[in-house]
């Protein structure tokens, strides 16, 4: 690999992070199995000696991508989209990225003055090359970038998406098991009020929230929302709620629902079902974690959480009312 343009022309090279400061952007070698085994497309799926290079943003040009189809699933965060990435890359024609490490930054610049529509567009074309023998990208995105969801619909690249949320009882149970995933939930926090200011509900005031757990169910219902309008708007044919409890209850038929809206060989779903994935933690796949793991863990969150539950419940329905 010689020059920067010859890496540009790789598919094996994806962009990993993004400097908008410096307006450069690090391009690193993954090859199919170190895609497919990664959680998280961030420094933890970096080999022991990562190839790559950092390359300035002027010179990107978004390649041709043919026909490629690249769907998106996009998510409130601790719900499921791990798993649900991981079944769909049982479809042998379906890669399988989760969570971007650019997005994120792309999804904090939104709001500026210009937001970076051009340099979305740009970073897409790339990460809609997937590698033999897949002919797809399923591309999985960090919770906190939702707000990127309309734009990578109109004219960022995507032709689908999956819209995962689940109950706010058992969101909540799922965040207060982990401190971290508490602070996760709340990185879109300032975004997130925007959206419910937007449907009319004002959270400042009597009605902002007191502490950590009625943020969280603020965030809950503002995605909500959001989600309840993509559904009903403009891309209402282009995307599909799909509620995790029900995936879990019903993973037959919701699984042939996606197909279906994926526009997936029906005759997939039942390689999916039988997928290893059921079984595993879906962030580190070493760990054995299945759903009856998971209802004893949540039973139990619930219990020992139950008050925190409640007060995000009761601020969740005096912001409705």
């Amino acid at each position: 690999m010689n020059t920067a343009a010859d890496l540009l022309q790789d598919p094996h090279y994806l962009p990993f992070q993004l400097d908008l400061a410096n307006g450069r952007v690090l391009c690193v070698r993954l090859d199919a199995q170190q895609r497919r085994e990664a959680a998280f497309l961030d420094p933890r799926a970096l080999p022991p000696q990562p190839q790559g290079a950092w390359l300035a943003l002027s010179i990107l040009q978004a390649p041709d991508t043919g026909h490629t189809v690249a769907d998106g699933i996009f998510h409130i965060g601790h719900c499921g989209s791990t798993l649900l990435s991981r079944l769909l890359d049982t479809w042998p024609e379906v890669e399988g990225l989760r969570e971007p490490l650019p997005l994120r930054d792309l999804a904090a610049a939104w709001h500026a003055p210009s937001p970076p529509h051009a340099l979305l567009a740009t970073l897409m074309a790339y990460w809609r090359r997937p590698l033999p023998p897949a002919s797809r990208v399923a591309i999985k995105v960090t919770s906190s970038c939702n707000v990127l969801i309309e734009p990578l619909l109109r004219d960022g690249g995507l032709s689908r998406a999956i819209l995962l949320d689940m109950p706010l009882v058992p969101w909540l149970a799922t965040l207060l098991k982990s401190e971290d995933s508490v602070r996760d939930a709340l990185a879109a926090f300032d975004e997130r009020a925007e959206v419910l200011r937007m449907h009319g509900i004002a959270i400042d005031g009597v009605h902002a929230p007191g502490d950590a757990i009625e943020a969280c169910a603020m965030g809950w219902l503002a995605e909500r929302l959001r989600f309840d309008a993509l559904a009903s708007g403009e891309f209402a044919s282009r995307v599909l709620r799909v509620d995790f409890e029900d995936l879990l209850a019903s993973p037959s038929t919701e699984l042939a629902r996606i197909a279906a809206h994926l526009s997936l060989d029906a005759d997939g779903v039942a390689h999916a079902l039988a997928s290893p994935a059921w079984g595993r933690y879906s962030k580190a796949q070493q760990h054995d974690y299945g759903r009856d793991d998971r209802a004893h863990d949540l039973a139990l969150a619930q219990q020992r959480f139950g008050a925190e539950i409640a007060r995000g419940v009761a601020w969740v329905d005096r912001a409705m009312a």
